[in-house]
């Protein structure tokens, strides 16, 4: 049962509700139109560089503690499945768009909400604490270094949402012999263009996304690429069944919800041998998955299949040493010259202007209640937002947080005790270490339709199906049994939007649009058709 939160005055007061947003990407603008879709606050939004849109505003040189992207970085979530919950994206925009065609999706869903003038740019936080009052108020401090003149301006507001991301701090291994080494080291981080790898022989350390994206752009242009990799991967291409995104296909509540039935390590079985083997069986790789594909990080990438059988890529294990001209592989005993070496071994997390004891971590659980907010603190006006890692898509679920935390904010909707929240932080970082593989991070790893719905659930925004399954039947089977997009969220609850139903029944038009140009029935097969192409694939199969 929750305990009855005490509301700081400042919050209830509706001319003195002034909140303060870090950082100006994707979670920060989802925070700003909820708090002005609310209508009882006073945002103010800091941006460290001079534009919004945080990973996906394309920057030619990589800023420190800002995430970067390369000139052909394709997101790995569909449009729709990635969507805003109240602003489906146009019919025309493509299905996985490029780095500049997001930009333009969230510079039009925020100027839609005209939010773009509560941001001050060129505006770094360096600090955030509490207040002397804060014991009664549970306002906070914060302090702002302007990034052109240096100035250093504090001020006083009744919260605040943390928007600033978690994949910024490259990591950086080191290997013995490292320092001999002559050629070129480099994190993904700062990675742009491929030019200056031409006819060179390139390492590229890692096999995440970022890792991928490296070594089949630079095996364009190189003499040969090595993609070094401690564990291995499961591969998954974007392009599924009968050419469907594949979110489309897999990211359903009927299916997702067999990890809540079944063992994982069972369900990964499945999905591997039915599915991703179909594909390109992973036992084909020269380092063969050490682990089920739903332990570890989803991974994304097209071409990598092609360019491994072409012979452009050669798969080999972890670095044991670098010589002066190349790297020793593991289980190699000559060592493979090369001119440069690419690190994609991800990212480090770090809120560094965060007042010391404000965010915990005790024996690597990060300390935060549904990945938002610090447990041990006695009024709930600090939260992070897009603090996680989803098996999904991030924006539906960190768009969910934004509109809980206004909720909270506003003093609509209260959070447990501190002992019912770190119960639930433990809960979850057990289950995700007897799942994943050893991470500082598995205390924030979430499954996306579930903790969606969980999210969603704290302020009356979860769709009651119940309810539709005798009321309005057609829309039940979809939500059940079609593709899980953002929309539903929107069905009720605060803020319930009346073009959610429309939105949700016609995904696929919208995803076809962009390819067909024509109406999605078109496209539709036959029924003896669908029951040939069952039959068939159940023989073959």
């Amino acid at each position: 049962m929750h305990e009855k939160l005490v509301i700081p005055k400042g919050l209830l007061d509706s001319t003195s509700q002034r909140i303060a947003v870090l950082g100006g990407g994707f979670a920060g603008i989802a925070s700003l139109v909820s708090l002005v879709e609310e209508g009882c606050f006073e945002p103010v939004c800091f941006e460290k560089t001079d534009n919004f849109g945080g990973t996906w505003c394309y920057r030619e040189k990589a800023t420190f503690g800002v995430a970067s992207i390369m000139p052909s970085t394709v997101i790995n979530h569909s449009k729709e499945i990635g969507a805003l919950s109240n602003f489906p994206p146009r019919k025309e925009y493509n299905n996985f768009m490029k780095h500049e065609e997001l930009y333009k999706y969230i510079t039009e869903f925020a100027k839609s909400k005209d939010v773009l003038k509560h941001i001050r740019f060129n505006s770094e936080v360096v600090e955030v604490k509490r207040s002397d009052d804060y014991e009664e108020t549970g306002k906070w401090v914060v302090s702002v270094r302007n990034t052109i003149s240096g100035i250093i301006d504090s001020d006083v507001y009744d919260g605040v949402l943390v928007c600033v991301g978690h994949m910024n701090r490259p990591k950086m291994p080191s290997y013995p012999g490292q320092d001999l080494y002559k050629g070129e080291i480099m994190h993904t981080h700062t990675l742009r263009t491929v030019e200056s790898f031409k006819d060179k022989t390139v390492v590229v350390v890692g096999m995440g996304c970022s890792g991928l994206d490296a070594a089949v752009e630079i095996s364009n242009v190189a003499k040969h690429v090595y993609l070094s990799t401690r564990s291995g991967a499961h591969v998954m291409k974007r392009v599924g069944f009968k050419g469907y995104p594949y979110d489309y296909i897999l990211l359903r509540p009927y299916l997702y919800r067999l990890i809540d039935i079944f063992p994982v390590d069972f369900v990964s079985w499945l999905f591997e041998s039915l599915y991703l083997d179909a594909q390109f069986d992973h036992r084909l790789y020269t380092v063969v998955p050490d682990h089920h594909v739903l332990s570890k990080d989803p991974i994304i990438n097209d071409h990598i299949g092609s360019k491994l059988l072409a012979g452009q890529i050669t798969q080999k294990y972890d670095i044991e040493r670098f010589t002066e001209d190349g790297v020793i592989f593991k289980g190699d005993h000559a060592a493979t010259k090369a001119g440069a070496v690419i690190i994609a071994t991800g990212y480090t997390w770090k809120f560094p202007f965060l007042e010391e004891g404000i965010l915990n971590v005790d024996n690597d659980i990060i300390n935060l209640y549904k990945c938002m907010f610090p447990p041990h603190l006695p009024h709930s006006t600090l939260a992070i937002i897009g603090f996680f890692l989803p098996f999904g898509p991030g924006f539906p679920a960190a768009e969910l947080q934004c509109r809980w935390a206004t909720q909270v904010l506003a003093g609509k909707c209260s959070l447990p005790s501190e002992k019912e929240m770190m119960v639930d932080i433990q809960d979850r970082y057990q289950i995700n270490s007897s799942r994943y593989t050893p991470s500082e991070k598995n205390s924030i790893r979430v499954d996306y339709i579930q903790f969606c719905d969980d999210l969603a659930s704290q302020f009356g925004a979860k769709p009651s199906l119940l309810k539709l399954f005798f009321t309005d039947f057609s829309l039940f089977l979809t939500l059940v049994f079609g593709p899980n997009v953002s929309y539903r969220y929107r069905l009720q609850g605060p803020h319930s939007w009346g073009g959610a139903r429309d939105a949700i029944m016609t995904v696929k038009q919208r995803i076809l649009y962009p390819m067909t140009k024509r109406d999605s029935e078109t496209v539709n097969d036959s029924f003896l058709k669908r029951v040939f192409t069952k039959v068939a694939a159940s023989i073959l199969f």
